[in-house]
């Protein structure tokens, strides 16, 4: 099982070739794909911003029936703490809701997550970085 990051969905919204290219890969592998309910707040965030609100929002609510939706518990609350702590101790703060979405995806099993966003991610030990 994979996890998208929210860079990815973006990537997808705008037809990004080579982020199509990757999904059709996980697809025709059969392999599980997941997303956080982060994601989901990043991407109505996004869509809330846009000039065409109802639109965005209707891309999120697709997105939502295509993908397992992991969402957040005390474990992956803990986990936050948790890797924040480490990440400031080593002075290679991410931002916040990367760290959630890390967080969560690791508490519920998840050990690879699909980015553009390597630089942070892999600062990450417990996630391996799938690009595209």
């Amino acid at each position: 099982m994979v996890c998208l990051d929210t860079a990815f969905l973006a990537d997808l919204f705008r037809k990004n070739p080579a982020a199509e290219k990757k999904l059709k890969e996980f697809v025709e592998a059969e392999e599980e794909i997941s997303i956080t309910v982060m994601t989901i707040a990043e991407l109505y965030y996004g869509a809330f911003k846009s000039n065409r609100v109802e639109d965005e929002k209707a891309k999120v609510e697709q997105i939502k029936r295509k993908f397992v939706i992991l969402e957040m518990n005390e474990n992956g609350a803990q986990k936050f703490g948790e890797l924040l702590s480490k990440l400031e101790k080593t002075g290679q703060k991410i931002s916040d809701r990367d760290v959630l979405i890390a967080a969560i995806a690791i508490s519920k099993g998840e050990n690879a997550i699909v980015t553009r966003n390597e630089k942070d991610f892999a600062r990450i030990s417990e996630l391996s970085v799938i690009t595209y």
